[in-house]
């Protein structure tokens, strides 16, 4: 994919021209180009590049195996090298994916930041104040949404918040994960009052967007913060959304942008007037080659030890693939799973945030706050379970609420990238992962907490000794 090139250089070598990209590197070339932009249309065009620039290999698919393959929920499955090594824990700073991820998010940030920087200077009166704030703000809450990923994914990891002018700027040192986490919660809290409320699509950054975030970044950081993830889910669930009453209807591909999505991938198809094609969807499911990210026997054992089998119909599909000229060591081929959720072909979207994710988190925030939440945080995990005609959790005190909550997570958000980042916030990842068997009862892991995170790509090392 092109975006292996974006490397933390890429944070500037991205703003050069097409021309000085070619030349050599210690050139004397002006760090920043973008500053000429003078007019409104240039503004617009400069907040769709945030938006346009998500749809690369990470936020199309990478996010998936690193929430799910990396954790119980999925294989790597296919004969990708840089996916095998993720889902066994034996990665390098050379995996291909880890240096394309690293790469990628930073390029995002890169154009959030030139947001950030270009749009406060633009006199042009066709650009109103109140879209240049609102502008100022999703780039903000963008800017939040990346480095959440990256402190993740990788702990400490170099804050860079303005287009760098000087070699110097360039090779900044690891922040730390305090450090990282003050700063996204900064740019959300100051993103908060600018953005609209609402939006033609959910595609756009709106206020339950950063109300959900916060919620979320606050449940994470190293010391979570229960009140404010009550507070900001409170804020959700107050903003207008609704569950679908229907499970399937928020896969069928009938039903997009619609009322329990907070935050979603929109794809119109590689013919559509935006040419964004959800090629996720034809490397997940299929025939005549090994497909990736296969449900793992645990995750389908416990769809049916719930007897959930609504959310396991509309997550997992089983197919006979005898046929077919490859192998299996989890499943066989006669009854081979696929990922469901991403059923409409290249046009699939995929949330990145909804309401069940964050009404689950108001019932953990309940849960943590008093020895007695439990019984609160029950009403509304009885709800999610409701929905697909599941009886009421049987959870009657605070530990066993949380393995009820971690466990309805599970079920309820399988493959839309949540479940390895919710055992790492939750310090469960060592313990459930090192608990995986194979269909043969053989263990699967024997990991570490040095493992739980990813090495920083060697290509960025050698550019930037200061990591």
């Amino acid at each position: 994919m092109k975006l292996n090139k974006y490397t933390l250089v890429a944070i500037v070598a991205a703003t050069f021209s097409l021309q000085s990209c070619k030349k050599d590197f210690l050139d004397k070339q002006p760090f920043n180009q973008v500053t000429e932009i003078t007019t409104a249309d240039g503004a617009e065009r400069l907040m769709a590049g945030v938006y346009g620039g998500m749809y690369n290999d990470y936020h199309i698919w990478d996010y998936m195996v690193n929430g799910d393959v990396t954790s119980d929920n999925a294989y790597a499955g296919g004969d990708n090298p840089a996916n095998i090594q993720i889902d066994v824990f034996d990665v390098n700073a050379t995996n291909g994916n880890i240096g394309r991820d690293w790469g990628g998010l930073y390029s995002n940030i890169k154009d959030a930041n030139e947001v950030l920087e270009n749009i406060p200077n633009i006199q042009d009166a066709a650009l109103t104040n109140d879209r240049k704030t609102q502008m100022l703000g999703e780039a903000k809450t963008m800017r939040a949404y990346f480095y959440f990923h990256l402190v993740r994914l990788w702990g400490s990891v170099p804050l860079i918040l303005k287009t760098p002018t000087n070699l110097q700027e360039m090779q900044q040192p690891r922040s730390t994960v305090d450090q990282v986490y003050a700063q996204i919660i900064k740019d959300l809290e100051e993103a908060l009052p600018a953005v609209r409320t609402t939006a033609t699509n959910k595609g756009i950054i709106t206020k339950g967007v950063v109300n959900a975030l916060l919620a979320k970044v606050h449940a994470s950081k190293p010391t979570p913060d229960w009140t404010k993830v009550n507070q900001y889910a409170d804020a959700v669930i107050a903003g207008g959304y609704a569950p679908v009453g229907n499970f399937d209807h928020l896969f069928d591909g009938a039903h997009k942008n619609n009322s329990e999505s907070i935050w979603e991938m929109q794809y119109d198809g590689w013919g559509g007037p935006k040419g964004r094609g959800n090629w996720m969807t034809g490397v997940i499911v299929g025939t005549g080659w090994k497909r990736f990210c296969t449900p793992t026997n645990d995750l389908v054992a416990l769809f049916d030890a719930e007897g959930d089998v609504i959310r396991k119909a509309s997550s997992i599909s089983f197919r006979n693939v005898s046929s077919d000229g490859w192998s299996d060591i989890y499943w066989t081929k006669a009854n081979y799973p696929f990922i469901n959720k991403y059923r409409n072909d290249d046009l699939a979207n995929s949330y990145i945030l909804r309401l069940a994710d964050i009404k689950l988190l108001k019932a953990e925030a309940l849960n943590e706050l008093t020895a007695t939440g439990w019984s609160s945080a029950k009403t509304l995990v009885d709800e999610i379970r409701g929905r697909v005609n599941l009886g009421g959790t049987p959870a009657n005190t605070q530990a066993a609420m949380r393995l009820a909550i971690e466990k309805e997570r599970r079920l309820e958000l399988a493959f839309e990238g949540h479940r390895w980042f919710d055992l790492l916030r939750t310090n469960r990842a060592v313990a459930v992962m090192n608990a995986q068997k194979d269909n043969n009862g053989a263990t699967l892991y024997n990991i570490s907490t040095a493992k739980l995170l990813f090495p920083i790509p060697q290509a960025e090392r050698d550019r930037n000794p200061n990591l």
